[in-house]
C-alpha cells in the first residue's frame, strides 16, 4: 500500500515537463540505470565496512567523542521503557513462526517448557562436583517463588534519567532501544545423568559441545553425552543400560577405569571415516587419549539396526551404552569407540581443539602442545573396531560418493576406490567405506588389494602423539619417551619456547581456521600463538610457484610468539595511571607484548575508567598478590597451594576468545581475566594492523611465498597489546543476590566532568574489595567463574559471594546442591550472577556542531569507542529480584553455532573488492575440449585397474576405477545424460562436456582450489598466474573472488539474517542447560511496530528507533521486516507505514554560498536523497552482499584419465567440473526477500511503473500559474521554453532556481534513483531464477548441455549490470534453444517447451521473446526435416521456420552470440565454421534452412542479423515474418529492455572486412565487425560449399543463392561477396553476375582493371575492355610495371580487334532477380563505335606497344648491366612509365650506346636519317671487334677505316704479334660468330618492317666483306669462312635479288681502280651469292603460275628476265679474263664458277 507522506512526493508533478532527450544516457542506454544503481550499492557496501563501529579495532581508535567507551544500562525490555511482564515480546511473530523458531533450537514448544518448569522446578540433591586439579566450590538452592513485577538493581537516584512525557522530534530519548539477552528456558539434566554425577568419587565435569548440540558430563571414568536438541522430553526414566531409541543421551566408560580429565569435540578425517561420522569425541585421562566416533543415522535406520555386539573383552569394556543410538534432532547418533588410543606419558591433556580437516591438538599440564595423528584402514576388521559393521552401507550416499571422489580428484587429493561388485555379501568389502588416497593406495601396492580381508591383518590402524613444543622432530618425538624429549627440550629450547612452557598447564586452546593460527592459554596467564600455515616447498630468487597441493599439505604448528598477559597488563596500566602519552617499550623481553594505544592515551584511559581507574586495578592486583603469598605460606594443603598459585586474579586471564575476521581485521584475540577485564590482542604484524583499516596493502608478502590473504594474517613474533577494557562497575551489599551496577569511585571525576550531567553511560571501572569478604583468601580468586566473548557479545558468570563456598582453610568444600531452607523469606538463590554486555550503537550524545545552533533541534550521534549496553537477564525471572542464575556453579557458556547457514557464511566472507579488483573485467569464457567415450569390447561390470594422472605428472593406482567410467557413461543423475550417438570409425563417440559438482561455493570448504590462480612469489611480492592458460583450460580466478576475506560490518548490517529465536546463548551449570534468546534490535523494532497498531506516526517508541539509529537505518529495518518470511502480514504492513512516515523527502541541499533571498544559483545546491531511498539502498546492499561480487559459476577443465588396460571402458578425460556458488536452499534463502522487496516496490513506488523523464504527452501542457518568476507564461512548456531561450541568448547568465524548481529537480532525481534500484533488483531476481532454471535444464537428459563455460568466473554484479554479461547469458540461452546437432532439436521435447515457457515468464529480461522465436523456429525446422521431401507439410513448416527465424534474427544483437570466438585473421569460411562450432543461432539457422532448401530465407536471416551490426537495414516483410510475443506481467517499459543493440557504429561506420577495435565481450575478443563478418561469412560458406561440391542440384542452389545475395541493397555485403568469390577462385561465377554494382566495385573499389577487362570481355563489351586496358597502360599516375603495361597494350589491341569483329555477349550470364538496380529492357550493349575509330585505336595501341617493347629491352639491358650510371628517377621512369620515343632515344639508348635499340627506334618511328643509321651500324659492327690486335697490316688498315664515323673511333686497333696484352685477337676469328649473330638478330628486327632503310645493305655488305677479306689475307688456306657475310644477310631476310644488287653496285664502284685482289675478292663474293641463289632456286623451284612471290626461283627468274643477270655474269668473266694477278688459280676458279652458274641458269630457265 502507498502512504500519503511519500506517496504525494512520488507523484512527481514535474516529471512530465522534461521530454526525453536523445543525448540522455539514462534513456538511451538500458544499462546506464543499472550502473547508477550498482554504484549506489557499492557505496552502501563500503559504507557498512567503513563505518566507525564496523571494526572492533576502529572502535578502539574512536575515543574523542563525549561518552566514548561507556556502559549503558538496559532498562526493562530494551525498547526504551520498562514493562511489568515479558509475555508481550513475541507479538510480532505469528504462531507458525514461533513453532518453527523453537524447532530450530531443538526443543519442544517454549510455552510447554515454561509451564513444566513452573510446575516442576529443578530440584537436585547434594552432589560433589569437582575437577582433577581440585574440588570445585558451590552450594546453590532452588526455591518456589510467586510471579512478581520485574525490577532491577540500579545505581543511586542521582544517576537515574529523567522520565519526561513530552519529547521533541530530535530530542534525545531517555533510553534508546537496544538489543538485549532474555532468558528463554531452562532444561534440567536428565535424572540419570544427575544421579551418576552424584556418585562421582573423584571428579565430575561438564561442558558444552554447541557445534553438535551436545552436553558432556563426566563422573570419574564415565562420559555421558546428552543431546539437548532432541525431540524427547526434558526428563527421561529409562535406565542407563537400556538400548532403546527413546534416550537422548549415551554413556561411555573408559576401559582403564581412569578418571576423565578432558573432553573435546573434533572433526573426523575424511580419509578415515565414512561420511556418516560428522564428529569425533576425544576423551583424555591422565594416562591415555581415546578417539570415539559419532555416527549419524536416521531414526528409522537406527530402529531397524540390529544390536552390534562387542568383538572381544576389551571391546566390551570400552563399549558405549545405547549402541543402537540416541536421539539427536531428527536423527540419531551412536558413540563408537575406536582403536585409536594413545598414551599420554603421564602428562594429562587438559584442553583439546581441532581443525576442519580433522587435525587434533591437545594441551598438556607440562605446557606443551601435542597433536594426535591417526591413520586408518577401512577393511573389515577395522570397520568392526569402529563398531560400524555391516550398517556402514546405510551411511553412504550412493552416487554422491562418486561425485565427491571426482571432486577430490580434481583437487589433486587422489582417487576414491569404489567396488565393482553387484552386491551380495560385499558389505564387508572396502567398497562400502570411504576409501582413501595417498598412502592408502601406496599401501595397496605393498600389501595387496585394498578390498582383501587380509589387508586388515597385514596392517593395523596407526595412532601417535607428536609433541610440537619439543625441539626434536615430530618423528623423534613420537618414538622417544616423553620424559627424555621434555628434558632435552628444556635444555635446547629457544627463549620463546622456554617462556611458553614456564606458563604452566595449558588450560584453553582455540583454533583460528581463517588465519590458520592456534592460540593457547596457560594457567599462569601466558598466551602463545602457533602458526599452522603451510610452508611452501622451495624458494628461488626468480620466484617460485606455490602449487595448490602445498596449501593442502599438513604443516606442524610453529610457535610464533609468547605473551605474558599479567606482566604486560601491569606495564600497560602503569603507563595509563601515570598519564603517559605513549606506551612503554617492551622490546627487551620476549614474553612481553608490544603495547600500543590505538586511540591514543585518551582511549586507553577511557577503557579502564581514567588514570584513577588504572590505579585502582593495580591496587587490587597488589592486594591479591599479598593475599596469595600470605595464604600460600600458611596453607598445609598442596592442592590449596597449587590453586592459589594458579589463582585467577584481576589481571590473570581465565579464558581466551577468538576475534574472527568478520569482527576485526586487526584484532585476533580477546582475553578475559578473573576480574572481568578484557585484553584486546593481535597476533598480526604491527605494520599490518593499521594498514588493514585503510585497505592500503603495502605489506611485503613476498617472503612468505603464500597466498596474500594468508600471508598477511601470519602471526608476528610478538603479540600486540592493543587495549584493556574494565568491566562495568559492579558491587554487592548482599552477596550475589545483591549484585548491582554502580559508578566506581575512581570514575566519579570522569562522569562529573560532563557538562550538564548528560546521560552518557557509566565509565568502566572496579570497586574496592567488599568489607564483608574474607580478607584471608577470597580476594585472591577473581569474581569471574566463566566468561564468553563472541560477535561483540560479552557474557560473565560472576560469583561475588565466595565466602559461602569456602572452608576455613581456603579450599573449596561443601555441597554443590543445598538442601531446601525451612524459612521461605530468608532464602538466597544459589548460583552465579549473569551479566550480559552487548554492543551499543544508539545515538545518545548531542552533536556539538548542531547543539550550538538554537534555531534547530540538536541531532544525536553515537557515543563512539566501545560503547556497550549492560543488563542482568535473570533479574525479574520467576518473580525474583536476584540476578543469579539458579543451578549452582557455571561450567560453560557458549552460543548455539550449529544453526549457522551457508547464507550467513557467504554474508560474513564478503569483503567488497577494491576499485582495482573491480577493473579486471570479465573472465574469459571457457570452451571445453570434447570429451570422448572410448568403446570397449569388454562386457559391462568387468573391473580393471586404471592409472590416473596428476597434473604434476605423478599417478596413483586405484582398484576398480572402471566404476568411475561406468558412472560417468551412465549419466550423472544430477547433471547430465550421455547422448546415444553413432561412433566414429576410431571407436570414439562424443560425450558430455560439463559435470555439475555436488560441491558449491557456499559450502564450508568453498570453491575448489583447482580453479584458483597459482600464486608465485617474487622479489617484488606476490604475482598472479605463473603461466598463460591454453585455449582449452579455464581461466583461473583470483583468491579474492573465490574466497573473499571476512568483512567487519556495521552492527545493523546482518540483523536481517537473524530470524526470531535463532540467536541463542547457552549457559550450563550444575542444574542444567539455560537458554537465552538474543533479542536483537530488529526484534525490538518489530515489537514496537506491533504495539503501535494504527498509530505509527504518533508512536513515540517507533520514533525512538529512528532517532536513535538514524532515519535511513530505521527505513532499512522496516524493509527488513516487510520482506521477512517470518513476519506476519500486520507486521509487514506496519513496517511499510513506518518507512513511508519517517522516510522524509528528497531535497536540494544548499552547500554553496547563499544570497539569503531564497533565489540562489542551482550550482549552490546538491541533491540529498530521502531517508527512504537511503534505507532501501542499505537494505538491498545487505541482501546482495552474500553473492554480489562472487562468481556465479566456476568451471575447471577436465583432468585426463589414462588406462592401464587397453580393453577397459573409460573416458580419456573427465568432463569439465562446474561449481555453482549457490545450492538450492541458499538460493531460495537469498531469493525470497528479494522477490518480496520487488513486489513491495512494484506496489508502492510509482517511479517503478514508468521511466522517469521519458516523454509523456498527456502531462506536458497542464496549467500552472504559480508564481515562479515566469509572469505571463501559464503553461510549464512555455516557461521551460522561455528559460531555455534566455539561457541560450546569454550563456553566462546564472540560473537561479526557485524552491519549487529545486523540489521538482529533487523529486525527479529521486524517482530516477528509485527506478534504477528497481531495475537492478528485478534483474537480480531474474538472474537467480535463471541459474535455477539452468541447473534444472542441465539435469534433464532431453535437453542440450548448458554451456556453463560462457559464464565461468562472471560475478553476479557482472551478470546483472554489464552488457557483456547480458550477451554471455543470451549466448548461453540461444545455444540452449538453438543447438540442433544430435540434441534437443532432433525431436520435439516437452521439457524444452516447458523450459522456454519458464524462461520467458521468469527470466524475460534475459530470455527475450526473440529467444523464444528462435526456439520456435528451430522446432518448426526440425519438424519439417522429419517429413518426407515431397510432403506438402514440409514446405509449410519450412516457410514457418524461416518466418520465425527472420523475426528472431532482428534481435540477435550480441556479437559473441552470433560469432562465438573469432580471430580477426580468420577467413569467411573459418568464421562460419567457428560460429557453427560455437553453437551460434545464426549458424544453426543457416544450417537448417539450407537443409530445407530455404535459400531466400537463409539470405534474409543472415542479412537481417547483419543489419544489427552495421549492415543495411532490411525492411520488415509481414508476409515473411511473424509477430513477436510479449511475456506476461511485463510492464510496457520493460518490453525489449536490455535486448536492444548497443550504441555503437552502425551503417557505413562498420566495415565487415575489418576486425573492429572495440571488444563487446571482454575475454572473447568479439566485436560488432566480427559479428558482421560472421553474418556474411555464413552465406559465403554455403556458396563455396555448393560450388565446390558440384552436381546439378548444388549448382542450381548455388546460382539461386548467389542471385538472392546479389539482389541485396547492402553495397558492402555485395562487395564482400565479390571479394569472396574472387578469393576462392570462383572468378567466373562472380563475373557472370550482371550487376552495375559489380562493375562499379571493380572499377572504383577493387580498381582491378584486369578483372574489369575480363568482365567487359565476358559480357561482349570489347571496346570498353580495350579502352580500360589502354588507359591502364598509358596512365602516368600509377606505378605500373612496364611488363604489365605491355600486357595491357597487348590486351587492348586484341580487344579492339575483337570489337572490329562485332562479337555478341556470352549467353552464359547470371541475370539478377528482384535486384535493387534492375532496369527495364536491361541488355548489355556496346557503345556504337565506327570501324575507323577502332582501326585508329588499334594502330595507336600497336605503335605504343612496339615502343613499350623497345623500352622493355632498354630496361633489361639496364638491369643486366653492372656499369650503368643512371639517375634513379630515370631508371624508375624506365621501369614504371611509358617513356616517349624521343626521350628513350636521347636519354637512354644513345647515352648507353645501345646501338641496336637506337636502330629499332628509328625503324619503329620510320625515321630515315642515313648518317645516323650508318653511324649506328658501324658502331654495332665495331663493337663486336674493337678493340683488337692483329698481325695483318691490311686488317689494321680496314679496321681503322671501318671505325671512322662510328661512336667507337677511339677504340684501339693494334698491329702487333705479341699477344701478351688483353686485347682480343682479330686473327683468331672468334669475333665472326658474335658479329654474325648480332647482325642477324638486329637485321631481322629491322628489315621488312616498312623501314628497310634502317638496314643499309651496301654499308653492311661492304663492311662484312671487308672484314672477310682482311681475315682471308691472314688465313688464305682457310676457305670455310668465305661465304659468311652472304649467309648473314640472307639470315636477316634480305632477298637474293636485293642482296645481289647491293653486291653488284659495290663491285661497280671498284671500276677504275687497280686493286686486282680487291676486284677478285668481290667477284668471288658475287659468285658465291649467285651460286647460293641458283641452288636455292633449284631446291624451291615451282613451275606453276602460283609460284610468284619472294622465293629464290621467282627472284632469279625475274632477275634473268628483267635484270640481264646472264649478261652481267658474262661481264664478270670478261673482267676476270682481263685481270692479271699472281694468284691465277683463284681467277680461274672464279671464272669456272661463273660459267657453272650461267649454265645452271640457262638450264633452269
Amino acid at each position: 500500500m502507498m502512504m500519503s507522506t511519500y506517496g504525494n512526493a512520488l507523484a512527481n508533478p514535474g516529471a512530465g515537463t522534461t521530454n526525453s532527450s536523445s543525448n540522455d544516457p539514462y534513456l538511451q542506454n538500458d544499462f546506464y540505470p543499472l550502473q547508477l544503481a550498482s554504484s549506489e550499492i557499492l557505496s552502501a557496501l563500503r559504507a557498512d565496512e567503513s563505518a566507525p563501529d564496523a571494526d572492533l579495532y576502529r572502535r578502539l581508535i574512536s575515543s574523542s567523542g563525549v561518552g566514548a567507551h561507556r556502559y549503558h544500562r538496559v532498562e526493562g525490555c530494551g525498547l526504551g521503557h520498562s514493562f511489568s511482564s515479558r509475555n508481550n515480546f513475541d507479538g510480532a511473530r505469528s504462531s507458525s513462526d514461533k513453532s518453527s523458531s523453537n524447532n530450530n533450537n531443538g526443543a519442544a514448544s517454549a510455552s510447554k517448557r515454561s509451564s513444566q518448569q513452573s510446575q516442576n522446578p529443578m530440584r537436585m540433591g547434594n552432589n560433589v562436583i569437582g575437577s582433577p586439579l581440585g574440588v570445585l566450590r558451590g552450594t546453590r538452592q532452588f526455591g518456589n517463588t510467586n510471579t512478581a513485577s520485574s525490577s532491577s538493581n540500579s545505581p543511586p537516584s542521582s544517576n537515574d534519567p529523567n522520565n519526561s512525557q513530552q519529547m521533541r522530534m530530535n530530542q534525545p530519548p531517555q533510553q534508546p532501544p537496544t538489543p538485549y539477552l532474555q532468558h528463554d528456558r531452562s532444561i534440567p539434566l536428565p535424572g540419570q545423568l544427575a544421579d551418576e554425577a552424584k556418585k562421582a568419587k573423584l571428579s565430575s565435569l561438564m561442558g558444552l559441545l554447541p557445534e553438535a548440540d551436545l552436553v558432556w558430563v563426566t563422573s570419574d571414568d564415565k562420559l555421558f553425552l546428552w543431546s539437548y536438541n532432541s525431540r524427547s522430553s526434558a526428563t527421561t526414566t529409562t535406565s542407563l543400560s537400556s538400548q532403546t531409541i527413546n534416550e537422548d543421551y549415551c554413556s561411555f566408560t573408559v576401559p582403564s577405569g581412569q578418571c576423565i580429565v578432558s573432553v573435546g569435540l573434533v572433526h573426523p578425517k575424511s580419509n578415515v571415516f565414512t561420511k556418516a561420522v560428522e564428529w569425533c569425541i576425544v576423551v583424555t585421562t591422565p594416562e591415555e587419549a581415546i578417539l570415539c566416533a559419532l555416527a549419524k543415522e536416521s531414526t528409522e535406520q537406527a530402529q531397524q539396526q540390529p544390536q552390534t555386539q562387542p568383538q572381544s573383552a576389551d571391546d566390551n569394556a570400552a563399549y558405549a551404552t545405547n549402541g543402537g543410538g540416541f536421539r539427536h534432532g531428527n536423527s540419531s547418533l551412536r558413540l563408537i569407540p575406536t582403536r585409536f588410543v594413545l598414551p599420554t606419558d603421564s602428562v594429562p591433556l587438559t584442553s583439546i581443539c581441532s581443525t576442519k580437516e580433522g587435525r587434533i591438538f591437545m594441551g598438556g599440564v607440562d605446557g606443551c602442545v601435542y597433536e594426535m595423528t591417526y591413520e586408518g584402514n577401512s577393511s573389515n576388521s577395522t570397520a568392526s573396531s569402529f563398531g560400524l559393521g555391516k550398517s556402514t552401507s546405510s551411511f553412504l550416499g550412493g552416487s554422491d560418493e562418486m561425485e565427491r571422489a571426482i571432486d577430490d580428484y580434481f583437487d589433486g587429493r587422489g582417487v576414491l576406490t569404489l567396488s565393482n561388485s553387484n552386491g551380495g555379501g560385499s558389505a564387508n568389502k572396502l567398497s562400502e567405506q570411504v576409501v582413501v588416497g595417498g598412502k592408502r593406495v601406496l599401501s595397496a601396492l605393498t600389501f595387496g588389494s585394498l578390498d582383501g580381508d587380509s589387508y586388515g591383518e597385514q596392517r593395523r590402524s596407526k595412532c601417535r602423539k607428536i609433541n610440537h613444543s619439543s625441539t626434536a622432530p615430530g618423528l623423534v618425538a613420537s618414538v622417544v619417551p616423553g620424559a627424555i624429549v621434555r628434558a632435552a627440550s628444556g635444555i635446547f629450547a629457544s627463549g620463546s619456547e622456554s617462556a611458553a612452557r614456564k606458563g604452566g598447564p595449558i588450560v584453553s586452546m582455540i583454533m583460528d581456521e581463517d588465519r590458520l593460527c592456534l592460540y593457547t592459554l596457560s594457567s599462569k596467564g601466558v598466551i602463545c600463538s602457533y602458526d599452522l600455515a603451510p610452508v611452501p616447498s622451495g624458494s628461488g630468487s626468480n620466484g617460485t610457484a606455490v602449487s595448490q597441493g602445498d596449501f593442502n599439505s599438513v604443516a606442524p604448528p610453529r610457535l610464533a610468539c609468547v605473551f605474558n598477559a599479567v606482566a604486560s597488563a601491569k606495564l600497560y596500566l602503569d603507563s595509563v595511571s601515570r598519564g603517559r602519552m605513549y606506551p612503554p617499550s617492551t622490546s627487551q623481553s620476549v614474553e612481553l607484548g608490544t603495547i600500543t594505544f590505538p586511540g591514543g592515551n585518551a582511549s586507553a584511559q577511557a577503557g579502564v575508567g581514567g588514570m584513577d581507574g588504572a590505579r585502582a586495578i593495580l591496587k587490587r592486583h597488589d592486594q591479591e598478590m599479598r593475599l596469595v603469598k600470605a595464604s600460600s605460606a600458611g596453607s598445609s594443603s598442596k592442592a590449596a597451594q597449587n590453586e592459589m598459585s594458579y589463582g585467577t586474579g584481576i589481571l590473570h586471564p581465565v579464558s581466551i576468545h577468538l576475534v574472527p575476521g568478520k569482527e576485526s581485521k586487526s584484532l585476533t584475540l580477546v582475553a578475559v581475566t578473573g576480574g572481568g577485564l578484557r585484553y584486546y590482542l593481535s597476533s598480526l604484524a604491527s605494520n599490518y594492523i593499521n594498514l588493514a583499516q585503510s585497505n592500503q596493502g603495502g605489506f611485503d608478502y613476498s617472503m612468505r611465498g603464500l597466498d596474500p590473504k594468508l600471508a598477511r594474517t601470519r602471526p608476528s613474533k610478538k603479540m600486540t597489546f592493543c587495549h584493556i577494557r574494565a568491566p562495568p562497575p559492579y558491587t554487592s551489599g548482599d552477596g550475589n543476590d545483591g549484585f548491582r551496577f554502580e559508578l566506581a569511585p575512581s570514575a566519579v571525576n570522569m562522569l562529573g566532568s560532563l557538562a550538564g550531567g548528560a546521560n552518557v553511560g557509566i565509565p568502566p571501572g572496579i570497586h574496592d574489595l567488599q568489607s564483608g569478604r574474607s580478607t584471608k583468601f577470597a580476594g585472591a580468586v577473581g569474581d569471574v567463574v566463566k566468561s564468553f566473548y563472541g560477535n561483540g557479545m560479552f557474557v560473565l558468570a560472576l560469583d561475588i559471594d565466595k565466602n559461602n563456598s569456602k572452608s576455613n582453610d581456603g579450599s573449596s568444600r561443601g555441597n554443590s546442591f543445598p538442601t531446601p531452607s525451612t524459612e521461605k523469606g530468608s532464602r538466597k538463590v544459589a548460583g552465579d550472577a549473569i551479566v550480559t554486555v552487548l554492543p551499543d550503537f544508539a545515538a545518545r550524545v548531542t552533536d556539538s556542531l548542531t547543539a550550538t545552533n538554537s534555531s534547530k533541534n540538536p541531532s544525536l550521534i553515537a557515543a563512539g569507542g566501545i560503547s556497550e549496553s549492560i543488563s542482568l537477564p535473570m533479574t525479574g525471572y520467576e518473580g525474583t529480584k536476584s540476578p543469579v542464575l539458579s543451578g549452582g556453579r557455571t561450567f560453560d557458556i557458549s552460543t548455539n553455532s550449529n544453526a549457522k547457514s551457508s547464507l550467513v557464511a557467504l554474508f560474513v566472507n564478503s569483503e567488497t573488492p577494491t576499485d582495482g579488483e573491480l577493473q579486471i573485467g570479465l573472465t574469459t569464457s571457457f570452451v571445453p575440449q570434447r570429451v570422448y567415450q572410448r568403446r570397449s569390447s569388454q562386457s559391462n561390470g568387468t573391473s580393471s585397474s586404471l592409472v590416473v594422472s596428476y597434473d604434476r605428472g605423478s599417478g596413483v593406482f586405484s582398484s576398480a576405477l572402471s566404476a568411475l567410467s561406468n558412472y560417468i557413461r551412465s549419466g550423472q543423475g544430477y547433471g547430465f545424460e550421455v547422448g546415444t550417438v553413432a561412433s566414429d570409425p576410431n571407436g570414439l563417440s562424443p560425450s558430455v562436456s560439463y559435470r555439475v559438482s555436488l560441491r558449491h561455493g557456499c559450502d564450508s570448504i568453498g570453491f575448489s582450489r583447482s580453479s584458483e590462480e597459482v600464486v608465485t612469489s617474487t622479489r617484488n611480492g606476490m604475482g598472479g598466474k605463473s603461466t598463460p592458460r591454453s585455449a582449452n583450460k579455464s581461466e583461473k580466478l583470483p583468491s579474492w573472488m573465490l574466497r573473499p576475506s571476512a568483512a567487519p560490518l556495521n552492527c545493523q548490517a546482518a540483523q536481517h539474517l537473524n530470524l526470531p529465536g535463532t540467536g541463542t546463548t547457552l549457559v550450563l551449570n550444575a542444574g542444567g542447560l539455560h537458554v537465552f534468546n538474543n533479542c536483537s534490535l530488529l526484534d525490538n523494532f518489530a515489537s514496537a511496530l506491533m504495539r503501535a497498531t494504527n498509530n505509527i506516526a504518533g508512536d513515540s517508541t517507533v520514533r525512538n528507533f529512528f532517532l536513535s539509529y538514524g532515519y535511513a537505518e530505521g527505513c532499512a529495518m522496516c524493509f527488513a521486516l516487510a520482506t521477512s518470511h517470518s513476519s506476519s502480514e500486520t507486521l509487514r504492513s506496519n513496517a511499510c507505514q513506518a518507512a513511508f512516515c519517517y522516510g522524509r523527502s528528497p531535497e536540494m541541499k544548499l552547500t554553496g554560498p547563499s544570497n539569503g533571498d531564497g533565489m540562489d544559483p542551482i550550482s549552490s545546491f546538491s541533491f540529498q536523497p530521502s531517508s527512504l531511498y537511503e534505507g532501501l539502498i542499505k537494505f538491498m546492499s545487505r541482501l546482495l552482499r552474500p553473492f554480489w561480487y562472487k562468481p556465479a559459476v566456476v568451471v575447471t577443465e577436465g583432468r585426463p584419465i589414462q588406462s592401464k588396460s587397453a580393453y577397459a571402458n573409460y573416458y580419456s578425460r573427465l568432463p569439465a567440473k562446474v561449481e555453482l556458488l549457490l545450492d538450492d536452499i541458499t538460493l531460495d534463502e537469498i531469493q525470497r526477500p528479494l522477490v518480496m522487496l520487488q513486489d513491495l516496490m512494484k506496489s508502492n513506488f510509482p517511479a517503478v511503473r514508468s521511466i522517469p523523464g521519458a516523454s509523456q504527452g498527456d502531462a506536458s501542457d497542464h496549467m500552472d500559474v504559480d508564481g515562479d518568476g515566469s509572469a505571463g507564461l501559464i503553461t510549464r512548456a512555455m516557461q521551460n521554453q522561455s528559460r531555455a531561450s534566455q539561457l541560450t541568448s546569454n550563456s553566462s547568465q546564472v540560473h537561479y532556481a526557485s524552491e519549487k524548481e529545486r523540489r521538482r529537480k529533487a523529486f525527479k532525481t529521486e524517482d530516477r534513483n528509485m527506478h534504477s534500484t528497481y531495475r537492478l533488483l528485478s534483474r537480480t531476481v531474474q538472474v537467480l531464477n535463471l541459474l535455477s532454471c539452468l541447473k534444472q535444464a542441465h539435469s534433464m537428459s532431453t535437453l542440450p548441455e548448458v554451456q556453463w563455460g560462457l559464464v565461468h568466473g562472471l560475478t553476479f554484479y557482472q551478470l546483472v549490470t554489464s552488457q557483456e554479461g547480458q550477451q554471455r547469458i543470451e549466448t548461453l540461452l540461444n545455444a540452449l534453444v538453438s543447438q540442433g546437432d544430435k540434441t534437443l532439436l532432433n525431436r520435439i521435447s516437452q521439457d524444452g517447451d516447458r523450459l522456454a515457457q519458464t524462461l520467458s515468464r521468469q527470466c524475460y529480461l534475459f530470455f527475450s521473446s526473440a529467444s523464444r522465436l528462435t526456439y520456435l523456429g528451430f522446432k518448426a525446422a526440425n519438424d519439417a526435416l522429419s517429413r518426407p521431401i515431397s510432403s506438402p507439410q514440409r514446405g509449410l513448416l519450412a516457410n514457418k521456420a524461416a518466418a520465425f527465424l527472420r523475426a528472431a534474427s532482428r534481435h540477435w544483437h550480441d556479437p559473441a552470440l552470433v560469432s562465438g570466438r573469432t580471430n580477426s585473421s580468420e577467413t569467411w569460411v573459418a568464421l562460419a565454421n567457428g560460429a557453427l562450432d560455437a553453437g551460434s543461432p545464426l549458424a544453426r539457422a543457416a544450417e537448417v534452412l539450407m537443409a530445407l532448401g530455404q535459400v531466400e530465407g537463409l539470405v534474409d536471416v543472415c542479412l537481417i542479423c547483419a543489419a544489427n551490426f552495421g549492415g543495411v537495414k532490411v525492411p520488415r516483410d509481414d508476409r515473411k515474418e511473424l509477430e513477436e510475443e510479449a511475456a506476461n506481467a511485463v510492464m510496457d517499459w520493460e518490453k525489449g529492455l536490455y535486448h536492444r543493440p548497443a550504441n555503437g557504429p552502425t551503417g557505413d561506420d562498420v566495415d565487415p572486412r575489418s576486425s573492429g577495435s572495440q571488444s563487446i565481450v571482454s575475454g572473447m575478443d568479439v566485436t560488432p565487425a566480427d559479428a558482421l563478418k560472421t553474418c556474411h561469412g555464413i552465406l559465403f560458406y554455403y556458396i563455396s560449399k555448393l560450388l565446390n561440391e558440384g552436381g546439378p542440384a548444388n549448382k542450381t542452389l548455388a546460382e539461386n543463392l548467389v542471385a538472392a545475395c546479389a539482389s541485396s541493397s547492402d553495397v558492402k555485403f555485395l562487395h564482400s561477396m565479390y571479394e569472396h568469390l574472387l578469393s576462392t577462385n570462383q572468378v567466373e561465377t562472380a563475373l557472370r553476375i550482371d550487376s552495375t554494382s559489380l562493375e562499379m566495385w571493380l572499377n572504383n573499389e577493387k580498381k582491378d582493371s584486369h578483372l574489369l577487362w575480363r568482365y567487359y570481355s565476358f559480357h561482349g563489351r570489347h571496346f570498353s575492355a580495350g579502352e580500360i586496358m589502354r588507359k591502364k597502360a598509358v596512365d602516368p599516375n600509377e606505378q605500373v610495371p612496364l611488363a604489365q603495361r605491355i600486357e595491357c597494350l597487348t590486351r587492348a589491341a586484341n580487344s579492339y580487334q575483337s570489337a572490329m569483329q562485332r562479337n555478341l555477349p556470352n549467353a552464359n550470364m547470371m541475370r539478377m532477380i528482384n535486384g535493387y538496380d534492375q532496369r527495364k529492357n536491361r541488355a548489355l550493349q556496346e557503345r556504337q563505335v565506327s570501324i575507323e575509330t577502332l582501326k585508329a585505336s588499334k594502330k595507336e595501341t600497336e605503335e605504343k606497344l612496339d615502343i613499350a617493347k623497345i623500352q622493355q629491352r632498354v630496361l633489361t639491358t639496364v638491369d643486366q648491366s653492372q656499369n650503368v650510371d643512371m639517375e634513379s628517377d630515370k631508371v624508375d621512369a624506365l621501369r614504371f612509365q611509358l617513356v616517349s620515343v624521343s626521350d628513350l632515344y636521347n636519354d637512354y639508348t644513345c647515352p648507353l650506346n645501345l646501338f641496336d635499340v637506337c636502330l629499332l627506334i628509328l625503324n619503329t618511328c620510320h625515321y630515315n636519317n642515313s648518317d645516323n643509321i650508318e653511324t649506328l651500324w658501324k658502331s654495332v659492327i665495331c663493337e663486336e671487334i674493337l678493340p683488337c690486335q692483329t698481325t695483318s697490316a691490311i686488317a689494321v688498315s680496314f679496321l681503322t677505316q671501318l671505325k671512322q664515323g662510328s661512336t667507337l673511333e677511339e677504340e684501339t686497333v693494334m698491329l702487333s704479334g705479341d699477344y701478351g696484352n688483353n686485347l682480343q685477337s682479330f686473327d683468331n676469328g672468334e669475333w665472326i660468330p658474335r658479329l654474325r649473330n648480332r647482325v642477324t638478330a638486329l637485321g631481322k628486327e629491322l628489315y621488312g618492317k616498312g623501314a628497310d632503310y634502317t638496314v643499309p645493305l651496301d654499308l653492311i655488305v661492304q663492311a662484312l666483306e671487308g672484314l672477310r677479306q682482311a681475315y682471308s689475307e691472314i688465313h688464305k688456306e682457310n676457305k670455310m669462312y668465305l661465304s659468311w657475310p652472304i649467309e648473314t644477310m640472307l639470315n636477316v631476310g634480305v632477298p637474293f635479288d636485293s642482296l645481289y644488287q647491293s653486291y653488284d653496285s659495290l663491285y661497280v664502284e671498284l671500276d677504275g681502280t687497280n686493286e686486282t685482289a680487291l676486284r677478285i675478292h668481290w667477284l668471288e663474293g658475287i659468285h658465291e651469292l649467285l651460286n647460293m641463289w641458283v641452288n636455292e632456286a633449284f631446291s624451291n623451284y615451282d613451275s606453276s603460275a602460283s609460284s610468284q612471290g619472294s622465293n629464290a626461283s621467282s627472284q632469279l627468274a625475274q632477275a634473268v628476265k628483267n635484270g640481264g643477270l646472264v649478261g652481267r655474269i658474262k661481264a664478270y668473266n670478261a673482267t676476270l679474263e682481263g685481270l692479271v694477278d699472281e694468284n691465277s688459280t683463284a681467277i680461274d676458279e672464279v671464272k669456272a664458277g661463273f660459267s657453272e652458274v650461267e649454265e645452271a641458269i640457262r638450264k633452269l630457265f
